[in-house]
């Protein structure tokens, strides 16, 4: 792309220096060539067609603004009429004429002639394209035709006078001339940008339009005077350029004569276009705010500014409601909770934003306690307006030195969940809002509950991925609480399992080697369940972990664990735990109990729950706790089964009272105590499920199931 536009305007150059020494010739020489002329006027033509196609190209002009365009063409012809005019004050004519040819009489005549048509060549096209970009705006089927018919007779009337003299006339050139100047009237109605421009942007419309006129009126002047030196270098070098020239001027003459006048009567209307532009962009920038932006002050802070420069208000200030319950106040915010009124129903009022107006000045226009215009608000869920303050019954009580206000807008931000705010806005005199006002205030509302919904619900929406982590990780650590594996002996088989209600769940169970022949067995349920009840969990692994081995006797146990827990645990919560030790050398099982499911013991035929007293850990940290721990030891007969276990299992319910219950538990052990520890445990677990007929169980459910097979304190292979 590059090397083609060094091409087109390395061509264009060398044509216009080779037409140059063909004039340098023929000033020397009469050269009799036949149809040299035509040929010279081909290459210069050629030239300024290369010139097009170079700024073409290089894409010039082509992202102008309407008024960047005006004011671009303002500077190429004040440069141009400059130079023009220069030269042809301090130059002499140096011309002369035989019969309908012009012959210059020197050198530098010959050489400014083609350095003014060059010059014009390339202001002429200049012109032509930023003036085509204007005339196409917003184009129509017609606007292009008429356009495209203009160039064509423009073009038409330059290549008639090829075969001319430069003196000479056509009538069919004149022809062709009036109706190139007929359609450039006619193209010179396209006017439809001044309808976009600013009022800013208009009034320098009007300044670049009345110079564009005026020193175009200048030029044309001088190019179509055949007298005037302009004219005469312009003939001389190319007549076809000339018309070209001229056409293009006369043109850009009567079009920015008709945007001036144009541009001079919209300008009193310039205001409310601008108003407009501004509501536009406005309620645009705010869409875009609606997806991209979630914090909730800068919201607010967007609003409120849009609304002061949108309606061109004195002060504005946004609140939000909250009525009782709100989950969602934003607490963060700069401004405190300031009004509780109960004349609408029990709200209070948050001030989220404020412009040109302070809180003082809020009160007392909308005092608390009294009914006020945003109870109205409220109540109505639609905008007022307050035409004049000082005359409003509403107001008699604000003194009118404190309320500068003249006229006032409410507007109510309503959601689908109800209305969540009051957007105010004020200005100075009375009658100072229009229903286009109240209107724009409206769509700003409305975008701005879009808005401020979306930030609660991110917020929201961000809260609970930030619950959903941290359940996640209390889930993982709960899990590695548990045993990861549990031991194997000889004497008896071993199996657990835990179940969490929700992600993390509040038993416990655990088992531990005492001495060579001894190991401890304890499952715990904490009052309540989530991430509280895994805390207490976790702390009650800690205190078994170290007590369990200090302290052999299950109830000596159960006291000290007491103690140690009763001091750290919230007086709203306890933890039921029951705790065996077995003895593998004597086949005995010592228990004790503090509040917990009691253990479910098969002997050969026989079936029976082991209740040894004993209140919850938690409920009393002094003598009544130990008072009220028993211990209890059975032995131990080989295919005995344990079953050690949390009300989790045993107060599973289908619907609202048929719980699952010790009898449905103890009645499923039996039928199955043949089978192995996993095979036990698994049944249970299943029985219970089918029981409960749920996807998910209503409590944790643990249990760990013990069979017994005597033989010693070996640890199996």
């Amino acid at each position: 792309m590059k090397l083609r536009r060094i091409i087109y305007l390395g061509v264009s150059a060398s044509l216009l220096l080779f037409v140059f020494v063909i004039d340098v010739m023929r000033k020397n020489v009469e050269l009799n060539v036949i149809g040299l002329p035509l040929v010279r006027d081909l290459l210069i033509i050629a030239s300024f067609v290369l010139i097009y196609l170079y700024l073409e190209a290089r894409q010039v002009h082509r992202a102008l603004t309407p008024i960047k365009r005006i004011g671009l063409m303002m500077i190429y012809t004040v440069i141009t009429g400059f130079v023009c005019f220069v030269i042809a004050f301090i130059s002499e004519d140096n011309f002369d004429q035989k019969d309908f040819a012009l012959i210059p009489l020197t050198y530098g005549q010959l050489f400014l002639a083609t350095f003014l048509s060059v010059l014009l060549g390339i202001f002429a096209i200049l012109m032509f394209r930023l003036a085509r970009g204007l005339v196409l705006f917003k184009r129509k089927r017609g606007t292009e035709r008429n356009f495209t018919i203009f160039i064509g007779l423009a073009l038409a009337t330059a290549a008639s006078t090829m075969t001319l003299e430069p003196l000479e006339y056509s009538l069919f050139t004149n022809i062709l001339f009036g109706f190139a100047i007929l359609f450039a009237v006619l193209n010179s109605f396209r006017l439809p940008w001044i309808v976009y421009l600013t009022k800013r942007e208009k009034i320098f419309g009007l300044i670049y339009g009345l110079i564009l006129f005026l020193v175009l009126i200048g030029l044309n002047v001088g190019v179509g005077m055949e007298r005037s030196l302009l004219g005469k270098s312009l003939l001389y070098h190319s007549y076809p350029l000339s018309r070209f020239i001229l056409l293009t001027t006369i043109f850009a003459n009567i079009y920015f004569g008709m945007a001036f006048i144009s541009t001079l009567f919209h300008l009193p209307t310039a205001e409310a276009f601008d108003r407009k532009s501004t509501e536009v962009t406005s309620l645009h920038n705010l869409g875009k705010l609606v997806t991209q932006v979630f914090d909730f002050n800068e919201l607010v802070e967007t609003v409120t500014s849009m609304t002061l420069q949108v309606c061109e208000a004195q002060s504005c200030w946004l609140e939000i409601i909250h009525h009782e319950h709100d989950q969602d106040r934003n607490t963060s915010g700069p401004k405190e909770l300031v009004v509780l009124n109960d004349a609408g129903g029990k709200y209070s009022v948050q001030l989220a934003g404020m412009k040109n107006i302070s809180q003082l000045e809020i009160i007392t226009l909308l005092p608390a306690g009294e009914r006020t215009l945003r109870d109205e608000v409220i109540e109505e869920r639609k905008a007022i307006v307050v035409d004049d303050l000082a005359r409003d019954s509403r107001f008699r009580r604000v003194e009118k030195s404190k309320a500068q206000i003249g006229s006032m807008v409410v507007v109510p931000l309503v959601s689908h969940a109800g209305l969540i705010g009051v957007l105010y806005a004020t200005k100075e005199n009375a009658y100072g809002f229009f229903k286009d006002d109240v209107d724009v205030i409206s769509a700003f509302a409305d975008q701005a509950t879009v808005a401020i919904e979306n930030s609660r619900l991110i917020k929201k929406s961000i809260e609970r991925e930030r619950l959903l982590r941290e359940m996640t990780l209390a889930q993982e650590i709960q899990r590695r609480l548990l045993p990861q594996c549990l031991p194997s002996y000889a004497a008896m088989d071993i199996d657990a399992s835990s179940i969490p209600a929700f992600e993390v769940g509040g038993d416990y169970y655990d088992v531990v080697e005492l001495d060579d022949n001894k190991c401890g067995i304890v499952v715990g349920d904490v009052s309540g369940k989530g991430v509280s009840a895994a805390f207490y969990m976790s702390e009650v692994k800690g205190i078994f972990q170290s007590l369990s081995r200090l302290y052999p006797s299950p109830r000596e146990f159960m006291i000290r664990a007491n103690e140690a827990l009763s001091s750290s645990i919230d007086k709203h919560s306890f933890v039921s735990l029951i705790y065996a030790v077995i003895d593998m050398a004597n086949g005995t099982l010592t228990l004790a109990r503090a509040g917990h499911c009691p253990l479910l013991h098969l002997s050969g035929e026989n079936a029976a729950y082991l209740r040894p007293g004993g209140m919850g850990l938690g409920l009393s940290n002094g003598t009544a706790f130990a008072q009220s721990i028993e211990e209890s030891t059975i032995r131990l007969n080989p295919g005995d089964v344990c079953v050690f276990y949390t009300d989790g299992i045993t107060e599973a319910r289908r619907g609202d009272d048929d719980e699952y219950g010790y009898d449905r538990l103890m009645h499923t052990v039996i039928s199955a105590k043949q089978e192995a520890v996993s095979a036990l445990k698994e049944h249970i677990l299943h029985t219970v499920r089918s029981h409960a007929d749920k996807p998910e169980n209503d409590d944790d459910m643990t249990v760990v199931v013990v069979k017994w097979r005597g033989g010693g304190s070996q640890k199996s292979a």
